[in-house]
């Protein structure tokens, strides 16, 4: 890695078929590790850190193929307050999400769905910010020779179990949420048939 990131969480992913890649006569299935950094500083005040998607296919000669980032804007998430950026991954290998979905703890950012069929290309296809609430503790940066405090979400970890549910814990006390995918993402993930 670059001096300017490292990993936090490494989720491997194997034996991923590239979709756009169907009709080349090689190479058209890939190993991969998500590769979170971690947001290290209140307000961005560090350089910005990112999710790599980094092809492993030979072991011996890792190479990072895509980066996922969250915008800054329209979120002003540099301003909220906390931390912005990845923390971690889910570490489960549920086949309701393995190869398709991983979810990525964003502090102020929440969580986020983020679509990796396509390694090269990947997605956000949902997410979820906690509210505050009054137990909600503040994240506070040097300002002027003074402390400026704010209070904000910090969603810090996430996993996912077997039933589909996102769990997400944040570490400024605010405390666990239990999600249900909608939407695109749930159309993604790979939820068995229901029988009546």
């Amino acid at each position: 890695m670059a001096p300017d990131w490292g990993g936090h969480t490494a989720l491997p992913v194997l034996g991923l078929a590239v979709p756009d890649w169907a009709g080349n006569s090689a190479g058209r299935v890939r190993d991969v590790v998500v590769l979170v950094s971690e947001s290290l500083r209140n307000e961005c005040r560090e350089v910005r850190q990112l999710t790599f998607l980094v092809d492993v296919t030979d072991p011996s000669r890792p190479f990072s193929v895509s980066t996922f980032d969250v915008p800054e804007t329209p979120g002003d998430f540099c301003r909220r307050g906390g931390r912005f950026g990845p923390h971690s991954s889910n570490e489960s290998f549920t086949p309701i999400y393995y190869g398709r979905l991983v979810f990525i703890a964003y502090f102020n950012g929440g969580v986020r769905a983020v679509d990796i069929r396509d390694p090269f290309h990947p997605r956000e296809e949902g997410f979820y910010i906690p509210a505050v609430s009054p137990r909600t503790d503040k994240r506070c940066v040097g300002a002027a020779g003074a402390e400026r405090c704010k209070v904000a979400i910090q969603t810090n970890n996430v996993e996912v179990d077997d039933r589909g549910y996102v769990y997400i814990v944040d570490r400024a006390d605010t405390g666990l949420h239990i999600l249900e995918l909608t939407g695109s993402a749930r159309a993604i993930a790979n939820f068995p048939a229901q029988t009546n």
